[in-house]
């Protein structure tokens, strides 16, 4: 009797860990609004931490951003643009609102969102494009609300 207590025990104790990978977060489907989402966060992180890159790795060889004033940036200078505010004060936040999926189809999606940095709000229209089997960024550029 005390041997099967014993096996019933070991059971139980295992139990929880046995379930455990079901209950574990999946990372976002690849062409799902929630993967671009993601990607969105993860820029903002990246420019927190002034992480090139991260930068580097996600934006195409064909980017082309535009910066708040508008001004046509390529990528090497949107990179250093993107995280030369944050060299000096790595003590920022952000947050991605109101996001959405303007397009998506095949090889290609474009997303919309309100990014707020600090005290600031801008809102962000994002190209992407598959490139070489990945997701690339090749554009952004602020982008008013009431344009869509």
């Amino acid at each position: 009797m005390g041997a099967m207590r014993s096996r019933l025990a070991h059971l139980l104790l295992l139990l929880p860990f046995w379930h455990a990978p079901s209950f574990a977060q999946c990372a976002p489907a690849p062409d799902s609004p929630y993967f671009f989402r993601n990607l969105a966060e993860l820029r903002a992180e990246a420019k927190l931490r002034v992480d090139r890159a991260f930068y580097e790795k996600l934006l195409s060889e064909t980017f082309a951003g535009k910066g708040r004033d508008g001004k046509a940036l390529p990528k090497g200078e949107f990179i250093e643009y993107e995280l030369a505010k944050h060299v000096e004060s790595r003590d920022g936040y952000y947050a991605v609102r109101n996001f959405s999926l303007v397009e998506h189809r095949k090889g290609l999606a474009i997303t919309r969102y309100l990014l707020v940095e600090d005290a600031r709000e801008t809102w962000q229209r994002e190209t992407f494009e598959v490139q070489d089997g990945q997701w690339r960024l090749v554009s952004v550029e602020a982008h008013p609300p009431s344009d869509e």
